[in-house]
Protein backbone atom coordinates (compact mmCIF):
# COMPACT_ATOMS: atom_id res chain seq x y z
CA UNK A 1 0.00 0.00 0.00
CA UNK A 2 2.79 2.43 0.89
CA UNK A 3 4.61 1.62 -2.34
CA UNK A 4 1.47 2.22 -4.39
CA UNK A 5 0.84 5.55 -2.67
CA UNK A 6 4.41 6.70 -3.20
CA UNK A 7 4.29 5.67 -6.84
CA UNK A 8 1.60 8.34 -7.36
CA UNK A 9 3.28 10.91 -5.09
CA UNK A 10 0.76 10.35 -2.31
CA UNK A 11 2.42 10.95 1.06
CA UNK A 12 1.29 8.34 3.63
CA UNK A 13 0.21 9.61 7.04
CA UNK A 14 -0.08 6.69 9.46
CA UNK A 15 -2.02 6.48 12.71
CA UNK A 16 -0.15 4.04 14.93
CA UNK A 17 -2.95 3.19 17.36
CA UNK A 18 -6.47 3.52 15.95
CA UNK A 19 -8.91 1.99 18.46
CA UNK A 20 -7.49 -1.52 18.11
CA UNK A 21 -6.13 -2.41 21.53
CA UNK A 22 -5.32 -6.16 21.48
CA UNK A 23 -7.91 -7.80 23.72
CA UNK A 24 -5.18 -9.84 25.38
CA UNK A 25 -3.82 -6.59 26.82
CA UNK A 26 -7.26 -5.74 28.13
CA UNK A 27 -7.37 -9.11 29.89
CA UNK A 28 -3.84 -8.83 31.28
CA UNK A 29 -3.61 -5.16 32.29
CA UNK A 30 -7.12 -3.72 31.81
CA UNK A 31 -5.79 -1.89 28.79
CA UNK A 32 -4.13 1.47 29.29
CA UNK A 33 -5.09 1.45 32.95
CA UNK A 34 -1.96 -0.70 33.22
CA UNK A 35 1.35 1.12 32.95
CA UNK A 36 2.80 -1.98 31.27
CA UNK A 37 1.22 -0.85 28.00
CA UNK A 38 3.67 2.07 27.75
CA UNK A 39 6.71 -0.09 27.04
CA UNK A 40 4.71 -2.45 24.84
CA UNK A 41 3.62 0.50 22.69
CA UNK A 42 7.18 1.82 22.47
CA UNK A 43 8.43 -1.60 21.35
CA UNK A 44 5.71 -1.78 18.70
CA UNK A 45 6.71 1.66 17.40
CA UNK A 46 10.38 0.67 17.30
CA UNK A 47 9.48 -2.21 14.99
CA UNK A 48 7.31 -0.25 12.58
CA UNK A 49 9.61 2.78 12.55
CA UNK A 50 12.57 0.60 11.61
CA UNK A 51 10.59 -1.35 9.03
CA UNK A 52 8.95 1.60 7.26
CA UNK A 53 11.49 4.38 7.81
CA UNK A 54 12.07 4.81 4.10
CA UNK A 55 8.38 4.76 3.18
CA UNK A 56 6.56 6.75 5.90
CA UNK A 57 7.52 10.16 7.21
CA UNK A 58 4.37 11.36 8.99
CA UNK A 59 2.97 9.52 12.01
CA UNK A 60 0.15 10.07 14.53
CA UNK A 61 0.57 8.32 17.87
CA UNK A 62 -3.07 7.85 18.97
CA UNK A 63 -6.29 8.33 17.06
CA UNK A 64 -8.68 10.79 18.72
CA UNK A 65 -6.85 10.46 22.02
CA UNK A 66 -9.37 12.74 23.75
CA UNK A 67 -12.02 10.04 23.41
CA UNK A 68 -10.54 8.87 26.70
CA UNK A 69 -12.14 11.86 28.40
CA UNK A 70 -15.58 10.40 27.61
CA UNK A 71 -17.18 7.28 29.13
CA UNK A 72 -17.56 5.64 25.70
CA UNK A 73 -13.81 5.96 25.21
CA UNK A 74 -13.07 3.77 28.20
CA UNK A 75 -12.99 0.60 26.12
CA UNK A 76 -13.00 2.11 22.62
CA UNK A 77 -9.84 4.17 23.06
CA UNK A 78 -8.22 2.94 26.26
CA UNK A 79 -9.06 -0.77 26.21
CA UNK A 80 -10.39 -0.50 29.78
CA UNK A 81 -13.15 -3.00 30.53
CA UNK A 82 -14.52 -2.51 34.03
CA UNK A 83 -16.23 -5.35 35.84
CA UNK A 84 -19.95 -5.40 35.21
CA UNK A 85 -19.83 -3.94 31.70
CA UNK A 86 -22.10 -5.85 29.32
CA UNK A 87 -22.72 -3.39 26.49
CA UNK A 88 -20.44 -0.93 24.74
CA UNK A 89 -23.10 1.79 24.85
CA UNK A 90 -23.59 1.40 28.60
CA UNK A 91 -20.19 0.76 30.16
CA UNK A 92 -19.40 0.65 33.85
CA UNK A 93 -17.32 3.79 34.03
CA UNK A 94 -14.50 4.99 36.26
CA UNK A 95 -13.52 8.54 35.38
CA UNK A 96 -10.39 8.35 37.53
CA UNK A 97 -9.27 5.18 35.74
CA UNK A 98 -9.83 6.79 32.34
CA UNK A 99 -7.62 9.74 33.19
CA UNK A 100 -4.99 7.38 34.57
CA UNK A 101 -5.08 5.52 31.26
CA UNK A 102 -4.78 8.79 29.39
CA UNK A 103 -1.71 9.67 31.42
CA UNK A 104 -0.12 6.39 30.36
CA UNK A 105 -0.95 7.21 26.73
CA UNK A 106 0.59 10.68 27.11
CA UNK A 107 3.80 9.15 28.48
CA UNK A 108 3.87 6.53 25.72
CA UNK A 109 3.37 9.20 23.07
CA UNK A 110 6.11 11.35 24.59
CA UNK A 111 8.54 8.45 24.61
CA UNK A 112 7.77 7.57 21.01
CA UNK A 113 8.15 11.17 19.83
CA UNK A 114 11.52 11.43 21.57
CA UNK A 115 12.58 8.09 20.07
CA UNK A 116 11.65 9.26 16.57
CA UNK A 117 13.42 12.58 16.95
CA UNK A 118 16.57 10.83 18.11
CA UNK A 119 16.79 7.97 15.63
CA UNK A 120 14.71 9.11 12.65
CA UNK A 121 15.20 12.86 12.13
CA UNK A 122 13.21 12.70 8.89
CA UNK A 123 10.05 11.77 10.83
CA UNK A 124 7.32 14.16 11.91
CA UNK A 125 5.09 13.02 14.78
CA UNK A 126 1.62 14.43 15.38
CA UNK A 127 -1.33 14.06 17.71
CA UNK A 128 -4.97 13.56 16.76
CA UNK A 129 -8.05 15.10 18.41
CA UNK A 130 -11.76 14.43 17.94
CA UNK A 131 -12.72 18.12 18.07
CA UNK A 132 -16.39 18.63 18.94
CA UNK A 133 -17.09 22.30 18.38
CA UNK A 134 -19.41 23.81 20.99
CA UNK A 135 -21.44 27.00 21.11
CA UNK A 136 -23.37 28.40 24.06
CA UNK A 137 -27.11 27.83 23.65
CA UNK A 138 -27.96 31.36 24.82
CA UNK A 139 -26.09 34.51 25.83
CA UNK A 140 -26.72 33.65 29.48
CA UNK A 141 -23.32 33.84 31.24
CA UNK A 142 -24.04 30.45 32.83
CA UNK A 143 -24.26 28.90 29.38
CA UNK A 144 -21.07 30.66 28.27
CA UNK A 145 -19.13 29.39 31.28
CA UNK A 146 -20.52 25.87 30.89
CA UNK A 147 -19.41 25.89 27.25
CA UNK A 148 -15.91 27.03 28.15
CA UNK A 149 -15.57 24.31 30.78
CA UNK A 150 -16.81 21.64 28.36
CA UNK A 151 -14.43 22.79 25.64
CA UNK A 152 -11.46 22.69 28.01
CA UNK A 153 -11.58 19.05 29.07
CA UNK A 154 -13.04 17.55 25.90
CA UNK A 155 -11.27 19.48 23.16
CA UNK A 156 -8.20 21.21 24.60
CA UNK A 157 -6.89 19.10 27.47
CA UNK A 158 -5.19 16.29 25.53
CA UNK A 159 -3.69 18.55 22.90
CA UNK A 160 -2.41 20.97 25.55
CA UNK A 161 -0.49 18.08 27.11
CA UNK A 162 0.86 16.78 23.80
CA UNK A 163 1.62 20.14 22.16
CA UNK A 164 2.81 22.12 25.18
CA UNK A 165 4.27 19.23 27.14
CA UNK A 166 2.52 19.77 30.47
CA UNK A 167 -0.82 19.43 32.21
CA UNK A 168 -2.81 22.68 31.83
CA UNK A 169 -3.95 24.64 34.87
CA UNK A 170 -7.64 23.90 34.29
CA UNK A 171 -7.09 20.14 34.29
CA UNK A 172 -5.46 20.33 37.72
CA UNK A 173 -8.49 22.20 39.00
CA UNK A 174 -10.83 19.68 37.37
CA UNK A 175 -9.00 16.76 38.99
CA UNK A 176 -9.17 18.42 42.39
CA UNK A 177 -12.90 19.10 42.07
CA UNK A 178 -13.60 15.52 40.96
CA UNK A 179 -11.28 13.79 43.46
CA UNK A 180 -9.03 12.42 40.72
CA UNK A 181 -5.40 11.66 41.55
CA UNK A 182 -3.09 10.74 38.68
CA UNK A 183 -0.39 8.27 39.70
CA UNK A 184 2.86 9.39 38.13
CA UNK A 185 6.34 7.95 38.27
CA UNK A 186 9.51 9.95 38.55
CA UNK A 187 10.45 11.33 35.17
CA UNK A 188 6.95 11.30 33.68
CA UNK A 189 6.66 15.08 33.50
CA UNK A 190 10.08 15.33 31.87
CA UNK A 191 8.99 12.79 29.25
CA UNK A 192 5.91 14.88 28.43
CA UNK A 193 8.03 18.02 28.09
CA UNK A 194 10.62 16.32 25.88
CA UNK A 195 8.12 14.47 23.70
CA UNK A 196 5.97 17.27 22.32
CA UNK A 197 4.49 16.61 18.88
CA UNK A 198 5.56 18.32 15.67
CA UNK A 199 2.08 18.99 14.34
CA UNK A 200 -1.59 18.91 15.35
CA UNK A 201 -4.45 17.15 13.57
CA UNK A 202 -8.15 16.84 14.33
CA UNK A 203 -11.33 15.26 13.05
CA UNK A 204 -14.56 17.25 12.81
CA UNK A 205 -17.96 15.57 12.80
CA UNK A 206 -20.47 18.04 14.22
CA UNK A 207 -21.15 21.09 16.35
CA UNK A 208 -23.09 21.08 19.61
CA UNK A 209 -24.90 23.66 21.71
CA UNK A 210 -24.28 23.72 25.45
CA UNK A 211 -26.62 24.95 28.19
CA UNK A 212 -26.26 24.97 31.93
CA UNK A 213 -29.82 23.66 32.22
CA UNK A 214 -29.75 20.18 30.64
CA UNK A 215 -33.49 20.43 29.81
CA UNK A 216 -32.64 23.17 27.30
Amino acid sequence: LFDECLKYNIEPLVTISHYEMPFELTKRYNGWAGRECIDLFVRFCQVIFDRYQKKVKYWLTFNEINAGTMPMGSFLSLGILNEGTEYFSNQVDSEALRYQGLHHQFVASGKVVALAHEKYPQFKLGNMICFITMYQFTCNPDDILETQNSMKMLNWFCSDVQVRGEYPYYSKRYFEEHQIQIKMEEGDLEILKKGTVDFYTFSYYMSNCIAKNPEE
